[in-house]
């Protein structure tokens, strides 16, 4: 079980991109799946094998280094449709994320600006903008490595994958977001991670906590497991293509 490097190296790569840039209808019964009498092994593997076939899913997560703490707040499903929010290290300000297939739409605000553009350049940066979304494609420089962020494929190709040499146990029951789970750790290499798996219907990662040999923290949760992503991208007027800024 990887993910704490999945989450890791997005939230890595989200916080080195913005110095780029300058319900329900009702209460349903759940199913009790029965993975919470299984081994480790047999836990991991059937989560393992759930996530690989999601098609898309809420992400929640931080990584805190030596540089501070990354979050993310992300949507995002297999066709490449992402919504949500990157905050890098500092607490500066947010960047706002829509992506709708090849198209990337990014908006950073006033104070995270300010934090990257260095002195009175900012303000410079400030009135071009104006307050509009950045728009470009995925081959674009500066918005690659946000719309790499938003992949899912990334993280069912880690989460599915199976470490070498990891040394697994089973923990207690316990919830996530009042969702009903068991506890799995796992230790490898000086990392060690600590997961929560769904106990109702598909075994799903829920929750996973980790710190690699750097000592760089990892706490991210998933939920909302296929349900639609809908991006919607900032109107002509709100936008300001890259093109113009160069």
């Amino acid at each position: 079980m990887s993910a704490p490097r999945a989450v890791a190296a997005r939230c890595a790569t989200a916080g080195a991109a913005c110095l780029l840039v300058f319900a329900g209808g009702g209460t349903a019964v759940a199913d009790d799946n029965g993975i919470a009498d299984e081994s480790a092994q047999a836990i991991a593997q059937a989560s393992r094998e759930a996530m690989s076939e999601v098609t898309s899913m809420h992400m929640v997560g931080k990584v805190t280094d030596t540089s501070g703490t990354t979050t993310l707040d992300l949507r995002f499903d297999e066709q490449g449709d992402c919504v949500g929010t990157v905050t890098p290290p500092g607490s500066a300000g947010k960047a706002d994320i829509v992506k709708r297939g090849d198209d990337v739409w990014m908006k950073l605000d006033d104070a995270l600006l300010r934090a990257q553009v260095p002195g009175p350049a900012a303000d410079d940066a400030i009135a071009l903008i104006n307050g509009r979304y950045l728009h470009g494609t995925t081959d674009s420089a500066m918005l690659s490595d946000f719309a790499q962020v938003c992949d899912l494929d990334f993280f069912k190709e880690e989460f599915s994958s199976k470490p070498p040499s990891e040394q697994l146990v089973k923990g207690s029951r316990t919830t996530v977001d009042g969702q009903p789970a068991i506890t799995v750790t796992s230790k490898r290499d000086g990392r060690t991670g600590t997961y929560q798996v769904a106990t109702e219907d598909e075994p799903y990662l829920l929750q996973v906590r980790g710190t690699d040999e750097s000592g760089r923290r990892v706490d991210a949760s998933f939920s909302d497991f296929d349900k639609p992503v809908t991006p919607r991208p900032p109107a002509p007027a709100d936008s300001v293509d890259l093109s113009e800024l160069q």
